[in-house]
Formats: C-alpha cells, sequence, structure tokens
C-alpha cells in the first residue's frame, strides 16, 4: 500500500509540473497598459499648464515632453503586442481542458505501463534474502561450471587448470583431472603436487596399473624430492606389474625399513612383499607384521589398496563383478544418476563401449524427471564421445 501511495505522490507531481506552466495567465494585460498610457497623458497636460504658467522654461518641459513620448511609444509597442496575442484567444481557451486531460491521462497511461510492462505481483526481495539465495546457489557442480566456461574462452589459463584438477579428482572424473594436471605442468610449470596428481588420475583410469606417462611422471618428481615416499610406493608397484619382482621386493623392504612404525601405509607394504613369495627372492626377515590397521599407500583409497594385493587375474574378475553389480542396482532401482555416471565410466574405461552406449540410453530414460543428473550424463557422454 506504502508504495501505492508513493507511486501516486510521484505521479501527482510530475503532472503538476508539466501542466502548471500552461494554466498560468498571460503576463500582457490590456487594461494595465491603457492605465499607463492614460497617467502620461495627464502629466503632458501639467506640463503644458506649468510652462503657460511660467514655472517650467521651454526647454525643461520640450525636454520632459520628449521624455514622456518615449515613454508612451514603449508602452504602446506593449499593447500592440498584447492585441497581436489577443488573435490567438480562440487557442487560449483550450489550455485549460487540455491541461486537465493531461493530468487524468498521464497517471492513466503510467498505471497501464507498469501493468503490462512491470511486476506489480512480484514480491519482496529483502537483501539478506537475496544474499541466501546466492549462496544457495553456488553449488559445486555450479562454480565447476564456472570455471569450465573460463577455461573453454582462456584455454591458456594455467592457473584455472591447476585449481580445476583437484575438483575433478575428488569427484572421480579421472580423464579430466589428468587432462587438467597436463595442462597446468605445460602451462606454469611442474611441480611435485602437480605430477603426483596427474599420476594418480592415470592410475585409477587403468584401474591401479601404473601406466608409461605415470611412471615418467613419478620419477620426476623424485628427481625434484628423492626422498618422497608416495612415488616410490607406486613405482615399486610398477616393477612388480613389468614382472621385475626382485627390484620391487628390494624397493618394498626399504621403504617398510625407513617408514615410521606407525606409517598407515606400513602393513600395506609388508602384504605387497609377502605376496610376492619366493619369486620376488626371500621375505623380510626378523620383521614382525605390525599391529596397525591395513591401509592403503598415501593417496589410494581402500579400493584401489585391495587391487593392489590382487593379480591380475583375480584383479579382472573383482572389476567385473563390481561393474556387474552395479548395473544390477541400477536395473533395479534406476534413480541414481552418479550410478549411471560410475557404470557407464567403468564400461568405457574396460573397452565395454557397447554396453557404455546401452547403459546410456537406459539412463536416459530413467532420469528424465531428473534433468540436473540428466544433464550430468549428457556431460559425460560428450566427453567420452558416445554420440547423441
Amino acid at each position: 500500500m506504502v508504495f501505492w501511495i508513493l507511486v501516486a505522490g510521484l505521479v501527482a507531481g510530475v503532472t503538476l509540473a508539466i501542466t502548471w506552466p500552461l494554466m498560468r495567465p498571460s503576463p500582457l494585460s490590456t487594461d494595465a497598459i491603457g492605465a499607463d498610457i492614460a497617467v502620461y497623458k495627464d502629466q503632458l497636460k501639467e506640463i503644458a499648464a506649468d510652462e503657460a504658467r511660467g514655472t517650467l522654461g521651454a526647454a525643461e518641459a520640450e525636454s520632459a515632453r520628449a521624455e514622456i513620448g518615449r515613454r508612451i511609444l514603449r508602452v504602446s509597442e506593449g499593447n500592440s503586442k498584447a492585441e497581436a496575442s489577443s488573435g490567438s484567444a480562440g487557442r487560449n481557451r483550450f489550455i485549460k481542458p487540455v491541461s486537465i486531460a493531461l493530468s487524468v491521462a498521464l497517471p492513466l497511461a503510467s498505471l497501464g505501463l507498469y501493468l503490462v510492462y512491470g511486476a506489480p505481483g512480484m514480491p519482496a526481495q529483502p537483501l539478506s534474502e537475496r544474499l541466501a539465495e546466492a549462496t544457495v546457489s553456488n553449488k559445486p557442480n555450479d562454480l565447476i561450471a564456472k570455471v569450465e566456461e573460463r577455461l573453454r574462452e582462456h584455454p591458456e589459463d594455467g592457473t584455472g587448470w591447476d585449481v580445476i584438477a583437484p575438483v575433478y579428482y575428488a569427484t572421480g572424473q579421472y580423464a579430466d583431472a589428468a587432462t587438467a594436471y597436463q595442462n597446468a605442468i605445460r602451462l606454469i610449470g611442474e611441480t611435485p603436487r602437480r605430477l603426483l596428481g596427474f599420476a594418480n588420475a592415470r592410475i585409477h583410469l587403468e584401474n591401479g596399473v601404473v601406466p608409461e606417462d605415470a611412471r615418467k611422471a613419478l620419477e620426476r618428481i623424485l628427481a625434484i624430492e628423492p626422498n618422497s615416499t608416495e612415488p616410490r610406493v607406486w613405482l615399486a608397484l610398477a616393477k612388480e606389474q613389468d614382472g621385475r619382482l626382485a627390484e620391487a621386493a628390494a624397493d618394498y623392504r626399504k621403504l617398510i625399513d625407513e617408514a615410521p612404525a606407525h606409517a598407515p601405509w606400513r602393513k600395506a607394504l609388508e602384504d605387497r612383499l609377502a605376496n610376492l613369495g619366493k619369486d620376488a627372492g626371500r621375505t623380510p626377515a626378523g620383521k614382525e607384521a605390525t599391529t596397525a590397521p591395513a591401509a592403503t599407500p598415501p593417496a589410494a583409497n581402500p579400493e584401489a589398496a585391495a587391487i593392489m594385493n590382487m593379480s591380475p587375474a583375480e584383479r579382472q574378475a573383482f572389476i567385473t563383478r563390481m561393474v556387474d553389480n552395479l548395473a544390477a542396482r541400477l536395473k533395479s532401482d534406476g534413480s541414481d544418476a552418479e550410478g549411471w555416471i560410475k557404470l557407464i565410466r567403468a564400461y568405457q574405461v574396460l573397452g565395454r563401449r557397447d554396453d557404455a552406449v546401452k547403459a546410456l540410453t537406459d539412463a536416459r530414460a530413467n532420469l528424465k524427471g531428473n534433468q540436473v543428473g540428466l544433464a550430468e550424463v549428457e556431460n559425460l557422454a560428450r566427453q567420452l564421445g558416445l554420440g547423441s
């Protein structure tokens, strides 16, 4: 209500400012001009009378008459203008009705335009509510999308790649994480953190197998920081995967000897060394198994540690079983967008492209009511090149 009162006052003020000059009377008045001329004529008579009585000299009388004559001329010119303006009196009589019409039309026109183009029904939006809404809208996916949009516009922004790489890694987008770390290294240089991030992303993509590019990154870390533990663990595992069991066993022993008693990854290394068996040489003599809980290498998760302790055949069977279980769960409950993303990516990594395409089709059918989840699935499909 207060708003409409303020609007009405504002419209009234504007209308008054526009119509007031039209309603003011003309500054010229014919009656006033006639009275001035009558006064000047009386003054001329008095001058003539004074001259006749001899109280006013001829020269002074003539000068006075000339001055009064000039005044009469000025007044007469004003009178001529007044008479000329009186010819428009027919038009002037419409000024008042026009002013009244404007006073009515302006508020009505303003109100009509506001109702058509404005938003009179919009509720109030206090600053605190707008700030809270802005905070809620800044969800992780929104922030990632903003960074991605900037990187599309400025692909040479190394800092942007460095910022988004660990986010990709934390959300399980290992291919994107590896690419982002690679770009950051290319644009703003190598650091142990970036190299290790790239290596971990590539190892996750290969389901625990250390690929050649990850191996090179790990070796670069050791060239910068020779005593770094995690790269040495992964490189020892790479030797084991290559069949260089004696070298892997020697690396495991050295890492165990140097590890603090409470190191969370020590037990995992002792288990690795024990699993090498006689092909790896001897087991760690004189070393008792620590009672510390089993743990993964520093950057690995529990699944990666379990995979490390399996033979290649066991590892493949485990992965296949895990993927099949996920597919079965999604078949009974297809509303889990994140589950579909994991399944599609797993099929793609395993080289089962037909299964990945079928999972994409099923995800689209099950996520029709979940626009956010469906958008994430479509984004993954574009990244993996699975078609429309």
